[in-house]
């Protein structure tokens, strides 16, 4: 077979084993958050979220064939997805400073995965790096009371992975 098949996500068990934890979590941390039990939602979306960065990290080093790309391309918006219910949980907590956080870091770690060396990953995560770009911008115009937030949110959308090699 010369071309790539494409595979959904229930024909790739592996991945939908992996991502099993995550989903609960999710559903459970989206329960919390409903009920309004902020920090056991914050602790279900951080454990999604750790997972999600985990198994995207794995994948994103692998060698790359179809089920890899597969792979990445639900490990990416499990990451999206956790991050920004987080700041949506801190944003509900009155914790601006801590969703913002969130929100940079996401997008920080998009910025160096779109770097990947094979093209249709790099497509993959351009697709969610503009949806955290986006979400950047929205957070910025509701808290532009906040000029530290601003200076932040600025800072990571103008950031690029290799302004902070150091030469030798």
């Amino acid at each position: 077979m010369t071309q790539l098949q494409r595979l959904t996500f229930a024909e790739l068990p592996c991945v939908a084993q992996a991502l099993s934890p995550w989903q609960a979590n999710i559903m459970a941390g989206n329960y919390a958050f409903e009920r309004g039990a902020l920090l056991e939602a914050r602790d279900k979306y951080t454990t999604a979220h750790t997972l999600a960065a985990h198994l995207l990290s794995q994948f994103s080093q692998a060698k790359i064939c179809q089920s890899v790309i597969t792979a990445i391309e639900h490990c990416c918006p499990a990451l999206v997805v956790a991050a920004h219910n987080l700041a949506d949980t801190y944003r509900a907590m009155k914790q601006t400073e801590q969703a913002c956080q969130w929100l940079c870091d996401v997008h920080i770690t998009l910025s160096h995965l779109i770097q990947h060396p094979c093209n249709t990953v790099r497509t993959v995560v351009v697709h969610h790096h503009h949806k955290t770009y986006l979400e950047l911008v929205q957070f910025a115009k509701v808290h532009n009371h906040q000029p530290y937030l601003i200076d932040k949110i600025n800072q990571t959308l103008s950031y690029t992975p290799d302004q902070y090699i150091t030469l030798h």
